[in-house]
């Protein structure tokens, strides 16, 4: 079969680092032929109330004049990723004063937030329970009642849907990944910890 190659590509990438207790740091990158856009911001857990956010437009179109908008960034600071975040801080971030790309990074970290929820709650369910054979009923009873927020938000985990994927649903398939590793600055007056 011939091959043809991409005329544009462009990638995400979103990772959450450990930073000590409940706090987490999710770092989101874009990265296009002229984009380099990154954002960070540290968040807690359960809460996911965001306590520092920046952001930095390494490459743009007018990089110095992008770059000028990463201020905005800090309007995230004291807001609760849940129901309404996405459009709210979109505004903060976004529009005629702000950097389209930043708003777009702020979806993904919000998305990213959310899977705070299922890291730690999975992370947390003793090494028996962790490693017996996957029951895909089961395990949709468990998220929906341990996890606030996530019944009745895609067709999997709506309400109705809790039989269906008791009968038909399939085993969950953990993806083996190589964690990517990076410094995290411990804020004055804080021991670091161990993130491994």
């Amino acid at each position: 079969m011939p091959e043809v190659s991409a005329i544009y590509h462009r990638t995400k990438q979103v990772d959450i680092y450990p930073m000590g207790g409940d706090r987490f740091l999710i770092e989101a990158i874009l990265q296009d032929e002229v984009h380099d856009v990154h954002v960070e911001v540290e968040i807690l857990h359960p809460s996911l109330e965001i306590v520092a956010a920046r952001s930095e437009i390494r490459n743009g179109p007018f990089t110095n004049i992008c770059n000028m908008t990463h201020g905005n960034a800090e309007a995230l600071v004291g807001m609760r990723v849940g129901r309404g975040f996405t459009l709210d801080a979109r505004k903060r971030v976004g529009g005629r004063g702000g950097c389209h790309r930043v708003s777009e990074l702020v979806v993904e970290v919000a998305q990213a937030a959310y899977q705070l929820h299922f890291v730690r709650f999975f992370s947390a369910l003793p090494p028996e329970v962790r490693e017996r054979e996957d029951n895909p009923g089961l395990r949709h009873k468990m998220v929906t009642s341990t996890i606030p927020g996530m019944l009745n938000t895609c067709f999997a985990y709506a309400e109705e849907q809790a039989s269906v994927v008791a009968e038909r649903g399939d085993q969950l398939r953990i993806r083996p990944q190589e964690m990517p590793r990076r410094p995290v600055v411990q804020r004055v007056g804080e021991k670091a910890e161990p993130s491994d």
